[in-house]
Order: C-alpha cells, then sequence, then structure tokens
C-alpha cells in the first residue's frame, strides 16, 4: 500500500527500501507524524538485510513516502544524522529520523529588515529571497499562494537576524496575522503557500460501525478560572539568574488605584460554576493602570479556555481496493459519527500518526478546539441524553426479552421466542462493545507529565499521585558539582505514593572526558537513593546549553551515553531533553527526544508553541500547577505512541 524510496543527493537516482513486493527488506517500523502547526517527520528502522542499509547520510539523503495505489505523496524529507543500535537479542538494526521539505527554511537566517505601507505578501517574498540567496539552488523557494490578510497593511513591519527563516515566518506572520504555510515540491521547484486554513471538507465519514475502531474523547476545564489579576510592566528591568531564577527588583503594575483598591477582576457567574479560581495574566509593555484593567476585562469576558480533542483510531477506506473516497489527510474536515457519546459533527484533522508496517490503522488527533462555558455545558448535556437513550433502548429490549418469556407455551413458540432472544442478546452484546471501544488508554497512566528538582520545594506525593499523574521526571543533579537537595528524598516517596518515575540531571561538561564523570555520579547518586525499590522508567539527560569547551557537544553527550551503557543503562532507557536551538548540534537518532517550547507559558497548552524539530514529549509551559506541589511546575504533554509504549505503560 505504501512504497518507500531514498535517494542520495537531490537528484540522484531512487531506490525503493519499502514495499508490498518485499519481503525481508522491508523496513522493521515506520511512523509518519504529520500536525497543522509543525514540520512533517517520519521515524522508521531498517534491517542490515537491506541492500541500501548504509546508504543513509545526514542532511543529503532524500526519502520519500508515496500510496502506491494513487501515486500520492505523503512524506517527503531529508535525513537527519544516523546511528547503528544492537537490540538486547543482538540484532542490529538502523534507526533513522527524517524531518519535511519545510525543514529547509532552518537552513537561512533572516537579515535585519524595516519597512512600512507593505502588505503581507511582500514581505514574505523579501524573507523568501533572503532564504534563496543563501541556500543551494534546490532549496530554493517561489512564492504561491498567499491569502492571509492583514486589516492594516500599512503598518510598520521589521526581522531581525537572529532567527532561521522558519522561525521568523512564525514569529513575524503566523503568530499575529494567524494562517498556515505548507511547501509544494512541484515539478518546476518547491513553493510556499500561505493561507488562513490549508484544508479540503472530505467527503469521507468517520462512522462508529464503519470505520471508526476507537475514540477517547479529552476535556480539558482545568484551565478555567473566575478570577483575573492582571499585571503590567515593571518599574526597572529584571536580572536573569542561572537556571530560570529571577531577581525581582521592582512590583510590577496592578489595577488597585482604579478598581476600588482590590488587584483583582471577578466574574461572579465563572465563581458560582467553577468557585474562586485566580489567574494571573502579564502584559509586559502596559505601563497605565486604566489599560491594564480594561485588557483584563476582555480577557475575562472572552474566556475560551476548555479544549475539547479527540483521539481516533480509525480505518483510511481510501487504501482499500474499490473505494472512490477521500483519504484522511492531516488539515482536512470529517463528518465524525458516534451517537454513543453525542458526537455528529464535522471536525479537523490537526494531528495524523500514519503507521506504514500496520497500514489499516490510522490514528488521528481531530477536533482540537476551545470550549466556552455555555459549550461545555450543552456538550455535558448532550452526552447525558446519548446515554439516556441507549439505557432506554437496554431497557426496552429487556422488556421484550421478558414478554416473550413470560409468553411461552409450545415448542414452536419456545424455539422462536428463544431465536428472537439470541438476537437480541447479540444486538445488546454488540452495544456493550461499542461502549467499550469508546474508552482506550486504560493500559496507560494517565494525567499530567511533570520534571521536578528543589525549585518545587517539598512534594506531597500522595496528593500529586491522586490528583492524576503520568509521569514524574525527578533530578537527582546540576552537573557533577551540584546535587538537588530534594531527589533523596522525591525519589523513594515517589515510589511509595505509586508514581510513575524517571530520573534525569542537568547537562554542564565541559568536554567528553568531563561527560563522562557527570554520567558516573548521575548513575552512582540515582541508585543509591533508589535502593532495590521500583526501578525508574529512563534517565534523561537535560541538554538546554552547549557548556562545551573543549571537542563538540555532540561528542560529549554521546560519552554521556556511552558511560550510561556501560554501567548497564541501555538507549532504550536513555531520553535526551534537548532546546530547539541545540537540536541540530547532537546526535538525535539514539534515543527519544524532549523538547521544551512555550510560547506564551501561560499554562495553557492553547497558547504555547510546538517545538520546531521531532519529538517524542513536549514542554510546553514552566508555570504549570498540580495538587501536591505549591511552586510552579515545568508540564509536558503530546507524548508520541513509542513512547507511551516504551514509558507510560502500565506494569
Amino acid at each position: 500500500m505504501y512504497r518507500v524510496t531514498v535517494r542520495n543527493g537531490w537528484n540522484g537516482a531512487e531506490h525503493t527500501i519499502h514495499s508490498e513486493n518485499l519481503n525481508d527488506t522491508k523496513l522493521l517500523t515506520a511512523k509518519i507524524t504529520r500536525n497543522i502547526d509543525s514540520i512533517d517527520s517520519f521515524q522508521f528502522s531498517i534491517s542490515p538485510k537491506s541492500p541500501y542499509y548504509n546508504d543513509f547520510k545526514g542532511m543529503t539523503t532524500f526519502v520519500k513516502v508515496t500510496i502506491s495505489k494513487r501515486n500520492q505523496v505523503l512524506f517527503e524529507g531529508r535525513v537527519l544524522p544516523t546511528t547503528d543500535s544492537m537490540a538486547t537479542s543482538g540484532e542490529f538494526n538502523k534507526e533513522i529520523t527524517c524531518e519535511g521539505l519545510l525543514a529547509f527554511l532552518h537552513d537561512s537566517t533572516q537579515d535585519y529588515y524595516a519597512l512600512a505601507n507593505n502588505d503581507l505578501k511582500s514581505f514574505l517574498q523579501h524573507m523568501i529571497d533572503v532564504h534563496n540567496r543563501q541556500v543551494d539552488a534546490f532549496k530554493k523557494i517561489k512564492l504561491g499562494q498567499v491569502t492571509v490578510t492583514s486589516p492594516s497593511d500599512n503598518v510598520y513591519k521589521s526581522i531581525d537576524d537572529s532567527k532561521t527563516t522558519y522561525e521568523t515566518i512564525k514569529d513575524k506572520l503566523i503568530t499575529k496575522y494567524g494562517g498556515e504555510i505548507r511547501l509544494r515540491h512541484e515539478p518546476d521547484g518547491l513553493y510556499l503557500d500561505y493561507m488562513p486554513e490549508i484544508a479540503i471538507q472530505s467527503n469521507q465519514e468517520i462512522r462508529l460501525a464503519s470505520n471508526l475502531l476507537s475514540i477517547k474523547r479529552t476535556i480539558d476545564p482545568s484551565a478555567m478560572y473566575s478570577i483575573i489579576k492582571p499585571l503590567g510592566a515593571r518599574a526597572e528591568t529584571t536580572t536573569q539568574a542561572d537556571e530560570g531564577n529571577t531577581d525581582i527588583s521592582q512590583p510590577r503594575l496592578t489595577i488597585e488605584t482604579v478598581n476600588a483598591g482590590s488587584p483583582f477582576l471577578v466574574s461572579q457567574k465563572l465563581v458560582d460554576q467553577i468557585g474562586r479560581v485566580v489567574h494571573p495574566e502579564v502584559w509586559d509593555n502596559v505601563k497605565v493602570a486604566s489599560i491594564l484593567k480594561s485588557k483584563g476585562q476582555a480577557m475575562l469576558d472572552s474566556q475560551r479556555e476548555i479544549k475539547e480533542q479527540f483521539q481516533v483510531t480509525a480505518v483510511d477506506l481510501s487504501l482499500l481496493s474499490g473505494m472512490t473516497v477521500d483519504s484522511f489527510e492531516c488539515g482536512n474536515y470529517h463528518q465524525t459519527i458516534n451517537p454513543l457519546m453525542g458526537i455528529d459533527e464535522r471536525l479537523r484533522i490537526v494531528g495524523q500518526s500514519l503507521d506504514l508496517c500496520e497500514p489499516l490503522n490510522s490514528t488521528l488527533s481531530i477536533g482540537d478546539k476551545l470550549l466556552g462555558q455555555a459549550d461545555y455545558e450543552a456538550l455535558i448535556k448532550k452526552q447525558g441524553e446519548a446515554i439516556d437513550e441507549i439505557k432506554s433502548r437496554v431497557a426496552a429490549q429487556t422488556a421484550k426479552i421478558v414478554t416473550i418469556s413470560n409468553e411461552l407455551g409450545e415448542i414452536g413458540s419456545i424455539k422462536e421466542a428463544q431465536s428472537t432472544q439470541d438476537e437480541l442478546i447479540k444486538e445488546l452484546q454488540e452495544q456493550v462493545q461499542k461502549l467499550q471501544e469508546q474508552t482506550v488508554g486504560d493500559q496507560y497512566y494517565e494525567g499530567s507529565i511533570i520534571d521536578v528538582s528543589e525549585f518545587q520545594g517539598t512534594i506531597n506525593w500522595s496528593q500529586v499521585v491522586s490528583g492524576g499523574l503520568a509521569l514524574s521526571i525527578i533530578r537527582v543533579q546540576s552537573g557533577s558539582s551540584h546535587i538537588d537537595g530534594t531527589y533523596t528524598a522525591n525519589i523513594p516517596n515517589a515510589i511509595s505514593a505509586g508514581a510513575n518515575y524517571a530520573v534525569y540531571a542537568y547537562f554542564s561538561a565541559l568536554n567528553a572526558a568531563d561527560a563522562e564523570i557527570e554520567a558516573r555520579d548521575f548513575y552512582n547518586r540515582a541508585t543509591s537513593a533508589i535502593g532495590s525499590r521500583k526501578q525508574p522508567r529512563f534517565w534523561m539527560i537535560d541538554v538546554e546549553r552547549n557548556s562545551v569547551t573543549s571537542g563538540t557537544l555532540s561528542a560529549a553527550v554521546t560519552a554521556y551515553m556511552n558511560k550510561l551503557n556501560a554501567l548497564g543503562i541501555p538507549d532504550s532507557k536513555i531520553v535526551i531533553y534537548v532546546s530547539n536551538a541545540l537540536y541540530r548540534s547532537i546526535d538525535v537518532s539514539r534515543t527519544q527526544i524532549w523538547i521544551p517550547s512555550y510560547g506564551a507559558n501561560d499554562g495553557t497548552i492553547s497558547n504555547s508553541k510546538k517545538p520546531l524539530y521531532p519529538y517524542d514529549l513536549w514542554q510546553y509551559t514552566s508555570v504549570g500547577r498540580v495538587s501536591g506541589i505549591s511552586a510552579n511546575v515545568d508540564m509536558s504533554t503530546d507524548p508520541s505512541d513509542r513512547f507511551k509504549k516504551t514509558y507510560l505503560t502500565k506494569g
């Protein structure tokens, strides 16, 4: 159903490495990840039996995935640096990660530029011109469809020279004016489109008892608040200290002088519904109390913070012979129908994970919308009505069975009644099965994913676990010289409370030899605290800055991992936490990757920006709040399938 080809160099000859006609040389695993607001990625593993096993070269080898039946390209991109790996069984394979062609926009940086009286199309054209002057010929881009507009195109616009072209487009256009971008590979070159929404209204339904295998609805009202505390600019700038501490020299502007002495704005309606929940919101550029109050009131009044999303497993009927319906495409809208959950609406695919080795199963993230309080209440009512209808149908069927049983008299009637009863029982069993299919994830730990250190102070682990915890990653050290002051309490207390946990160390090595020392100290300190208790799910290396003064960062991180290997920690038990800025400076092929990317950093996922590179876990805020921890806490979300299966599986 899928064909995967590889070529060395942009114009190199293509060779097939995966198709339904290949047997022993097929890819071992293969998964495409697509999201509407990030660069596509393709991760696969290949056996040494493949004649092309050694043909992969970082950044210059290109991979393409095509639906054979329709000759439709699903993914095209380049290979990131790779390494071989050996499983505990002794079998070798190569794990390869690819990034989509949109990543070409990371290969250039923008020049300083300022202008006024210019529309968005001209602004984007300038960015592309700067990009094209710096890159290889095959990476040059032409401007395609640009339909996003600004209500006031004559405003002043500027670009600094500290970001890549991709980051600049996201920051200066998408964040400010909305819209989506895509890169098209046409016969005459690459085209960049910038449109309000890149989508079609698909004719293919996602329907229970047709192609819908399972569905899980996630509704998160925890970000709702009934009281807002607006905060403005400081009188003086702040000094940033090591690892995020802030020396606050002056308080922020509040609204007390224009709000009867109170710094808070209150929605009594929301207080009646959810209680007193306070949310601080900062406007760094506001220096007038009356303006600050109006901004705070507008935000409180327009609050739409309940997020609804569906995780769906469905059969893509377009892959089956004889079917002419539309395929699943990230960004497209599909009518989604499940009467048992009260769902019958057009929902958009905002994320997609395609497993090429199990081609009939496609995991989709659909919906991803914010609900107001009234919408939320209507949704809960609709769900209740759907459940009541099912109960009514079951009660009616049960009554019919009882009536038939009471009217039995003759053998013929008995047989007829028994046949009818069997049919009804079968129908009920099917209903129960469908209901069971609505709940997925019972095999996984559900809840918050947090990382903690001495900055969180004393933690009530029983409250953390009972409040809903999927995973907690506990810091052990920062470099070798700084030992975390709480890890000796956090590790045993987390284990005693039944927490699913891992451990991590902040990377501060100066060279490869220094990295080995850090790895050894990390291992010795953690194992001492763990003792004979439950072992951590993984050991995480926290690479947030390049501290290396001799050699390369990549070599030092590799030495750190190799030392952990020598101490008995395999690559499958190691995770690397790395910033977007350092992603390309290390080997990301050996382990699962965790990337921080905050955006507004207000504690919500909806106002956060996804990482620029493929990831297995996304840390979206440093100001999260969970029960049992009084301080702010780092929180993560959107684990990949392999992360869930490896580190969030129960048992």
